[in-house]
This record gives C-alpha cells, sequence and structure tokens, in this order.
C-alpha cells in the first residue's frame, strides 16, 4: 500500500484488527500517537492523516466531504481486508460514517464496531451558527470558544495565519455536511463528554438511529476535548471493544435496541 492519507506508525505484519482513527476539525494524527502504547501487537493503529495538516501541510484542505470521502475511497481495498473497527472524534465521527456510507453502497466490507466519539448524529441539522467564513478576528473568537485550540497558537498571527486556511476548510465540512439516514448492521458506541455544552446528550444519543443493532452511550468526564482530557477511559473503553472482537467471532452489545440505556460513568 503507498498513500498519504494514512499514518501506519507500527506496522503490523499479520494483524488481527486494525483500528482507523480520524481526527477533530483542525486536528490530525498527533492526536492519537498516545494510543500506540496501549493496545497488543495483534492491533494496528492507522492515523488518517486529510491534506493540509501534519505531514501533508504543503497541500490543500478538502473543504467538502465529497472529496474528503473520494481520496479515502481510492484505499478502500485496503480498509477492507482486515476485521476493522472505525473510531473518530468530533467531525472525525462524521467523516468515518460517510465512509461507511460509501463502503457500504460498493458492497465492501464494513467495520466490526462504529465508535462515535464526540460528536452529533450526522442525520440530524447543524443546530450551529456558520463559523467558517467569519472574519479573521471573529473566527479566532470562536476558535477560543470551542477550548480545542491552545491560546497560544490563537494569540500567535504567523501561526494563525498558516493554520487558517485548514481550519476553514474543515469546519466548512463540518458547518455543511448532513448524512443521509443509513441504518448498518455493525453496533455504534457513543462516547460524550459529560460537560460538552456545545453536544446535547440527545444529540449524541441519536447515533442509535443509524445501526440495527443496539447503541451504547458512555459519558466520560470532561468537555468536547474530553479525549485528550480523559484519554485512560477511552482508551479503556476501546480495548475493551477491540479486545472482544479478537476473542470472538462476533462482537454485539445485543442482537435487540429494546434494552437501550445510557451509561453514566466511564467503563
Amino acid at each position: 500500500m503507498s498513500n498519504n492519507i494514512f499514518i501506519i506508525p507500527i506496522r503490523i505484519a499479520s494483524p488481527k484488527l486494525r483500528i482507523f482513527c480520524f481526527p477533530f476539525a483542525g486536528g490530525s494524527s498527533t492526536t492519537y500517537m498516545p494510543w500506540l502504547k496501549h493496545f497488543s501487537d495483534e492491533i494496528e493503529l492507522v492515523f488518517v492523516q486529510p491534506p493540509g495538516r501534519g505531514s501533508r501541510m504543503g497541500e490543500t484542505p478538502h473543504d467538502n466531504m465529497s472529496d474528503l470521502i473520494d481520496e479515502l475511497m481510492l484505499q478502500s481495498s485496503y480498509i477492507t481486508s482486515t476485521r476493522y473497527i472505525l473510531f473518530g472524534h468530533s467531525l472525525g465521527s462524521r467523516v468515518a460514517y460517510e465512509l461507511t456510507c460509501q463502503l457500504k453502497s460498493a458492497r465492501l466490507p464494513l467495520p466490526e464496531h462504529f465508535i462515535a466519539s464526540g460528536s452529533r448524529a450526522p442525520h440530524l441539522p447543524c443546530d450551529k451558527n456558520q463559523i467558517y467564513d467569519l472574519p479573521q478576528d471573529e473566527f479566532i473568537k470562536e476558535l477560543e470558544k470551542l477550548n480545542g485550540t491552545p491560546t497560544e497558537i490563537l494569540k500567535n498571527l504567523e501561526l494563525m495565519n498558516l493554520l487558517t486556511p485548514l481550519l476553514r476548510a474543515d469546519f466548512k465540512i463540518a458547518d455543511n455536511y448532513r448524512a443521509n439516514r443509513n441504518l448498518m448492521p455493525f453496533p455504534i458506541s457513543i462516547l460524550h463528554g459529560k460537560n460538552d455544552f456545545g453536544i446535547e446528550l440527545k444529540q449524541a444519543a441519536a447515533w442509535d438511529e443509524l445501526s440495527e443493532q443496539k447503541s451504547e452511550l458512555i459519558q466520560l468526564s470532561g468537555d468536547h476535548f474530553f479525549i485528550n482530557q480523559n484519554l485512560p477511559d477511552v482508551l479503556e473503553y476501546v480495548s475493551l471493544v477491540a479486545n472482544t472482537i479478537i476473542d470472538s467471532e462476533n462482537i454485539s452489545i445485543s442482537n435487540s435496541k429494546t434494552d437501550y440505556k445510557y451509561t453514566s460513568t466511564a467503563i
């Protein structure tokens, strides 16, 4: 396999499972680097690296979902060559879901499990004002409210001029993309920050409407970026899902949706 969109820091000769990790808006593979030491040598971590960030900083970022998914689908044979999980945080969850829609349409193997972290369900309308096309000073103020970009970066004019094209492109996708409701055969786990006031619990829970199986919602301490603030609990849950898949032929939280319940504490 030769491509630019995947970073595989530790290659496994014959992995039993791959975990594809999708970044949040403005994020990169660095979010997932601390994950490397937490999984066995049966699991290969693959970090999705769209253009405009990290090793692809010099490339023009995608500003629409279709182009981003088209680039991912060029690697569809690799994505589906081994049993796999998709994990995405915030916008990354919605990118991962649209990828499954295209894989399903192409009748290619779908993930064993899908973990949607810090995101409203993709078929729901965006209830926030668009920010990607705001004047620069207003755009930076909105980024500051999201609490995902360090203050020292936001106040660095030269660095922000470098990062702004990527941030605007990612937020354009986030602001404009809305998925068609497409029921999937795999279970969906939903991770939600207890103090994520930008995403209502019911908006996160609506991911359940996209799976034929029962979903599980896990609330973790932290705000929208609990993926960084509460890394141990995130990793514990992802490891549990991954190891269950490896240890059994079929992972299923439940084949019935009648017992759907919220989990108020981390697993």
